[in-house]
């Protein structure tokens, strides 16, 4: 909205009218006039320079003239600081609006949402790049909402991310300043290139993606992912238009429609986008992005737009010459957004990785059942397992401190609790030093899931060593070599973890739907259940005080998911539950930590966030990690990334926890799994590991 009220004479100008003054006016303003339109008001920031009141009052007489040609005015103002606002360019307003702040030296760029202009920022004595929302985009956004949603994305920091500097309403024009960037746009090199060399698209596209991972976790969505938009400055990709995604993305597309804008580009938009669906998540700048990516191998936009019933539809065309590269982008750009990359992260993290072709989109017949896809899960579990089996009898492994230790402890007589059990299957525990040397072994058919106690002097685990075709939870005394069996039913129950205290065992027990939790005295006495839902649920750890177990659940239409579970049987809530696997987590001793793996960069790494409401996830571990688990004092965490033990140091205080680099402790072959097949004892000297 513009104004008509004029402005005192004396805050308009700020000096005083002189002879010298008028005749510096009349040399620039004379020349002026022989420019027109925009011309004209570049020519007029460059004479002036940096005299902002000189440039204030040659515009304003340059105005009033014409408004005398246009009959406006009957005789010329050279005073002309009662002119109304809305008969300025938006050039003139912005730089009277901003005067004092920043020297707008006149405009670079226009596009459909907004005009960019070059200007200096007097303070910081920095050359900035001003957008300027069109009004259209501006009444539909509505400055209060475009001033609050702003501040958020200002908080981007992020290599890849162009920054925000400012922002404000100059005079009813909604404006954000951003760095200005010696550079080009992408859109500008693919004009002038065509194709780009592969290695110079992956590496742009694996920038853009780690940046939209970073906005993504903050809940902001691009939505308009370009050419345009990115930036590249020594070859490096900036993304631009952050300043205005959330406030655009809170407004609502239907908001924004009436008063003809529409967000997004029409080559590169998802389909969900170009339908006018209110929910787009991060998938629909992952598409966008495949489309980019596959722009800049072929020199041509993938996506056509072409009239049909709904007035757009999406042709994929010339795919790149790599094999991999196009199994990349099919995915990319799959229609249906579940049938994508589930996050920026697993697309830059396939861009990196060479792997074989990605499966087809899933579809699911008919006839497809939750029961039948949780066996089939655990079938997939069961053929992991028997693989790493049959892999460990190789050189490598044969040569291990750890292979060449159990070659040569012999395995004690079969366990007895209050009577003969017979062993159906040589198996072990093995208990390791630091250096992966064995000390013992505690012999157990098929152990599953060992647990130490808090104090170090038992340890709990699932296995079958007993007559039935089921597992028991047992726990052996480390000290007495006593080892008891704590659950004696027909059921499978395994993956047992020890309350903080040592007074509870929390484990999961086989139903018909899949897996149910249970808690028992950990000396034995009534089990009682804690969560009966459809899907397996497998305990990883309980909270400190005692109130809830952190639980992977694995639900029949979907992956897996970390849930806090509390023990009195009242429902869940979801603690990493996005489209990416997420398993196995582990809080640490102090309770302000989980650390937890995610597949969310297409292969299991290990991250840590705060606990209870997480917030900032960061990743521990690099090149692969599962299984965190911590240490008694809270000082080392450690995961396997394939057969290695990694310890990972921490440092306690502050806000958030100093991360050391991880450092190898052993190799040994390693079973992984849904839950973790290992554990550290309290003091971090020992390890138990399931063979």
């Amino acid at each position: 909205m513009t104004s008509t009220t004029p402005r005192p004479a004396d805050e308009r100008r700020g000096k005083a009218m002189t002879p010298e003054r008028w005749a510096q006016i009349d040399v620039v303003l004379q020349e002026a006039l022989g420019h027109e339109g925009a011309a004209r008001d570049a020519f007029v920031v460059s004479a002036c320079g940096d005299d902002e009141w000189l440039r204030r009052e040659v515009l304003s007489l340059l105005v009033a003239g014409d408004l005398v040609n246009t009959g406006f005015l009957e005789t010329p103002a050279l005073a002309a600081h009662d002119i109304p606002d809305a008969m300025l360019s938006p050039l003139q307003r912005l730089t009277m609006a901003l005067e004092g702040r920043y020297v707008v030296e006149g405009e670079i760029a226009q596009g459909g949402m907004a005009t960019v202009y070059l200007a200096r920022d007097l303070r910081h004595q920095r050359e900035v790049a001003i957008k300027v929302l069109h009004e259209n985009v501006a009444s539909g956004v509505g400055a209060e909402r475009f001033l609050a949603e702003i501040r958020v994305t200002a908080s981007l920091q992020h290599p890849n991310i162009l920054p925000l500097f400012d922002s404000g309403n100059a005079d009813g024009l909604l404006w954000y300043a951003m760095p200005w960037i010696e550079g080009e746009t992408l859109r500008t090199r693919l004009t002038r290139e065509g194709a780009l060399a592969t290695t110079d698209a992956l590496r742009i596209a694996r920038e853009v993606a780690d940046a939209l991972d970073h906005a993504h976790r903050q809940g902001i969505i691009h939505r308009d992912i370009k050419p345009e938009n990115v930036l590249l400055r020594d070859g490096h990709a900036l993304v631009a238009d952050f300043g205005i995604a959330l406030a655009l993305q809170e407004t609502g597309d239907e908001r924004l429609t009436r008063t003809g804008v529409r967000i997004g580009t029409p080559q590169y938009m998802a389909p969900e986008q170009a339908e006018g669906m209110r929910a787009i998540d991060a998938r629909a700048d992952v598409f966008s992005l495949g489309a980019v990516l596959q722009e800049m191998l072929t020199g041509k936009s993938p996506l056509t737009p072409l009239p049909d019933e709904s007035g757009r539809l999406m042709q994929l065309k010339d795919a790149p010459d790599t094999p991999r590269l196009h199994e990349v982008i099919r995915r990319a750009l799959q229609r249906q957004p579940e049938d994508r990359f589930p996050s920026a992260a697993a697309f830059s993290a396939a861009l990196e990785v060479p792997a074989a072709p990605f499966p087809a989109p899933r579809s699911r017949p008919p006839e497809e059942t939750p029961g039948r896809m949780v066996s089939a899960r655990v079938a997939s579990y069961v053929a992991l397992a028997m693989l790493v089996c049959g892999l460990a009898g190789g050189w490598i492994v044969s040569r291990s401190p750890l292979a060449l230790a159990w070659n040569k402890v012999a395995l004690p007589d079969a366990l007895a609790d209050g009577g003969e059990i017979g062993v159906l299957d040589a198996g072990a525990l093995s208990l390791l030093d630091r250096e992966g040397r064995v000390e013992r072994t505690i012999a157990a058919v098929r152990p599953w899931a060992p647990r130490f106690s808090p104090d170090g002097k038992q340890v709990a685990y699932g296995a079958f060593n007993g007559p039935r075709e089921t597992s028991d939870v047992w726990v052996t005394d480390l000290d007495g070599a006593v080892t008891r069996r704590l659950t004696n039913d027909e059921s499978d129950s395994n993956d047992p973890q020890w309350s903080a205290d040592g007074a509870s065992l929390a484990y999961s027990v086989t139903a018909p739907g899949g897996k149910d939790l249970f808690v028992q005295p950990a000396a034995g006495g009534t089990e009682r259940p804690v969560a009966a839902r459809e899907g397996m649920q497998y305990p990883s750890d309980w909270v400190r005080d005692g109130s809830a177990l952190l639980v992977t659940e694995e639900g029949a239409f979907r992956g897996r998911d970390v849930l806090v579970q509390p023990v009195d049987g009242s429902s869940a809530r979801p603690y990493a539950a996005t489209m990416a696997e997420e398993y196995g987590a582990r809080i640490s001793p102090d309770g302000r930590w989980v650390a937890f793996v995610s597949e969310e960069t297409g292969r299991p790494e290990v991250y840590l966030d705060s606990y209870p409401t997480p917030g900032r996830r960061v990743r521990v571990s690099s090149g692969a990690g599962i299984h965190p688990v911590w240490r008694g004092n809270g000082r080392e965490l450690y995961y396997w990334s394939e057969d290695r033990l990694m310890a990972v140091p921490f440092a306690a205080g502050g806000s958030w926890p100093a991360i050391g680099e991880a450092r190898l402790l052993f190799r040994a072959p390693y079973p992984g799994g849904p839950n973790a097949m290992y554990d550290v004892s309290p003091d971090g000297q020992h390890f138990i590991i399931a063979k």
